[in-house]
C-alpha cells in the first residue's frame, strides 16, 4: 500500500475522532461533519506534505514511558492535595534532555499536572519545566 494512502487514512482516522471529541454529541449528524471534515483534513495534509517535499518523521520513544507517566497523575494528584493548603508558589527548572522535539514528548510530560514542560530545545539539549512541589518523577520523560 502506498504511504500516502497510508498517511491519509491515518491522518483521517485521527481528525475524525478529534472531531467526535471535540463536538461532544455522538449521532449520525455528527459522524458525517465529522466525515467530511476528517477528508478535508487528511486531504490537505497529504497535499501540503507532498508538495513541500518535507518527511514528517514521529517518534514513537515517548510513548514508551506513556505508561509511567500516566500512574505518576494519580501520585502528582497526592502530592498536590498536600500541598495546597502551603500555597506553594512554585520554581521553574531546568534540565538536560535526550528528549527529540516533539509536540508527543510534550504531550506526555505534560500528563503530570504537578510538573509540566514550559519550553523544549532539543539543540540545546534542555528543558524548562515548572514544578510545584520538587518531585523529580513528575518530569518524566522529559
Amino acid at each position: 500500500m502506498s504511504r500516502r494512502i497510508v498517511a491519509w487514512t491515518l491522518g483521517w482516522v485521527v481528525s475524525w475522532w478529534g472531531f467526535q471529541l471535540l463536538a461532544g454529541d455522538w449521532n449520525h449528524i455528527e459522524w458525517i461533519g465529522g466525515a467530511a471534515v476528517a477528508t478535508v483534513t487528511a486531504t490537505l495534509a497529504v497535499l501540503v506534505r507532498a508538495v513541500a517535499h518535507v518527511p514528517l518523521p514521529v517518534s514513537l520513544a515517548p510513548l514508551r514511558s506513556a505508561g509511567s507517566a500516566f500512574a505518576q497523575v494519580f501520585v502528582d494528584f497526592g502530592i498536590l492535595m498536600l500541598a495546597l493548603p502551603r500555597r506553594r508558589a512554585g520554581r521553574y527548572v531546568a534540565r538536560e534532555t535526550d528528549a527529540p522535539d516533539s509536540a508527543l514528548t510534550v504531550l506526555v510530560a505534560g500528563m503530570s499536572p504537578n510538573a509540566y514542560v514550559v519550553d523544549l530545545d532539543p539543540e540545546a539539549g534542555t528543558v524548562l519545566l515548572h514544578d510545584l512541589v520538587p518531585h523529580r518523577p513528575s518530569e518524566r520523560p522529559a
